[in-house]
């Protein structure tokens, strides 16, 4: 039988090399591969973030090629800007209109100056046209004419579409279009420390700033008051539009609680006061599901920067 022997040769270092144990030797080689890790992710995150001021720089300079384009073609964008003709267009909803061609037809809107003065516009429908070619109007919140009678030269244009609510963006356009040029312009100039921490004051500004200036979400406006109301002496009714993109509610002292949705109508009757007028309290009303829906929006600026401070950014 022949015996095979298994020999297991043992190399030291030579001399004057470093003997490290075994374990240090793989400790040192994982570190470097998690450092380089560290490294690619730092790298991949701080592309993903030098991208986000370019895309929004994109979105806004499409918007403003996009409403200059509407201009030059001869159409003309506008934002309505009172409740008059609430709940078809109401009140931050966006009107884009055509130069006027054709006949006026009732029932359609268009866009006109009163002949009292130029410097105003309204968009109401047309109720009526006369033989004699003038055109008479009227708002969707309100069943009376308009005061005056209007003739085709005081037409700016026939409403082509509209869109709901989309007339706020027109009207902050402006503030993004400053904000995002001065903050993509300055940018490569903020250290790579405090670059993330800038894009993010800059995102927070181009939110809170429009809200803060236009007050898109809570408004609402008094169209109309009845008083002393036939079964009820010493009570009023007043009709309410609600002008902002949130749900309101609406309360009259002593009286009743109406809630109304976003650019809806409601009529809210109570008490009189003692000077003589109905006073009106008006509070978000959303349903659990929407409060839920809106706290990560309202904590996501402060979660965010806890986050990131607990990470040292």
């Amino acid at each position: 039988m022949t015996a095979t022997l298994l020999m297991t040769q043992t190399h030291s270092p030579p001399m004057g090399a470093p003997s490290w144990p075994r374990h240090r030797r793989a400790h040192a080689v994982s570190s470097t591969r998690s450092g380089n890790a560290r490294s690619v992710s730092s790298t991949r995150s701080g592309n993903a973030r030098g991208i986000l001021p370019l895309v929004v720089l994109g979105a806004v300079v499409l918007a403003v090629a996009a409403v200059s384009g509407w201009s030059l073609s001869g159409g003309r964008l506008l934002v309505m800007g009172s409740p008059s003709m609430c709940p078809t267009v109401c009140v931050g909803s966006l009107v884009a209109d055509r130069p006027l061609q054709g006949a006026v037809h009732v029932g359609e809107l268009i866009t006109f100056h009163p002949p009292s003065t130029r410097s105003e516009t309204y968009t109401h429908e047309v109720s009526h046209v006369f033989a004699n070619g003038t055109i008479q109007t009227r708002g969707a919140a309100d069943p009376e004419h308009d005061p005056w009678l209007i003739t085709r030269s005081d037409i700016v244009g026939r409403v082509v579409f509209s869109v709901w609510e989309l007339g706020w963006l027109l009207k902050a356009l402006p503030l993004f279009a400053v904000g995002v040029l001065f903050w993509v312009t300055a940018r490569p100039w903020i250290g790579e420390r405090t670059r993330r921490s800038w894009d993010r004051g800059w995102m927070t500004v181009l939110t809170v700033l429009p809200l803060w200036v236009l007050h898109p979400l809570v408004s609402a406006t008094v169209i109309s008051t009845t008083l002393n109301l036939p079964h009820r002496r010493h009570w009023a009714s007043d009709t309410v539009v609600n002008t902002g993109i949130l749900p309101l509610s609406f309360h009259a002292a002593k009286g009743q609680v109406v809630h109304v949705s976003s650019t809806g109508l409601g009529h809210v009757a109570g008490l009189l006061s003692v000077n003589g007028s109905l006073k009106l309290h008006d509070a978000v009303s959303l349903p659990w599901w929407g409060w839920i829906a809106l706290a990560p929006v309202v904590v996501s600026p402060l979660a965010g920067y806890l986050w990131h401070a607990w990470f040292n950014d």
